[in-house]
């Protein structure tokens, strides 16, 4: 199949970038936004777009993100896949979406607001301005705060740059999330 989509890419140096995406990504981004130009045409082969549960508790009723950039793609898809009535175990949502810059909520925040107004009983959206490549996420009391405690049935997600991931898993983690959930 054939189609047309638009290329969100991030108006940064290369060194931000880079930290942000990923080498090799960056360079897809660079060749992008210097080599290509209106009706040039690439092929992409998009991968797997499932989300698999390896805890221990189920059924899952809650579900935790936590996202970075624009970590928050697949995520809105996954919520509004979750929260309609009758589509999942899932009772509770908490999105919690941080950013350094504040037009970086752009991407996503109309289609966000959108699902919230939809469902403002399940979801729990916080949007955080915080540059969490020079300060640790625990530091940041709107993130203690946002971020639930771990119960029995949570699920917790983490998307965005690879350096934000790892920094996010390690606060889970640090917050008593398990491993596996």
């Amino acid at each position: 199949d054939t189609g047309t989509f638009s290329i969100v890419l991030p108006e940064k140096n290369e060194e931000e970038t880079e930290y942000d995406i990923g080498a090799d990504r960056a360079k897809f981004a660079h060749v992008l936004k210097g080599e290509m130009g209106i009706g040039d045409e690439i092929a992409l082969k998009p991968g797997v777009s499932t989300l698999n549960y390896r805890g221990q508790y189920l059924p899952v009723t809650d579900i935790v993100y936590v996202a970075s950039g624009v970590g928050i793609v697949p995520i809105l898809d996954q919520v509004k896949a979750v929260l309609p009535s009758g589509s999942s175990s899932v009772k509770g949502v908490s999105l919690v979406w941080i950013n350094g810059d504040g037009k970086d909520f752009d991407v996503a925040i109309n289609e966000l607001e959108e699902e919230y107004f939809k469902y403002n009983t399940k979801l729990a959206v916080s949007c955080i301005g915080e540059n969490v490549r020079k300060k640790a996420l625990e530091e940041n009391e709107e993130i203690e705060e946002a971020v639930p405690d771990f119960n029995p049935g949570t699920m917790a997600v983490i998307s965005g740059p690879r350096a934000f991931s790892e920094k996010a898993k390690a606060y889970l983690k640090n917050r008593g999330y398990p491993e596996d959930c």
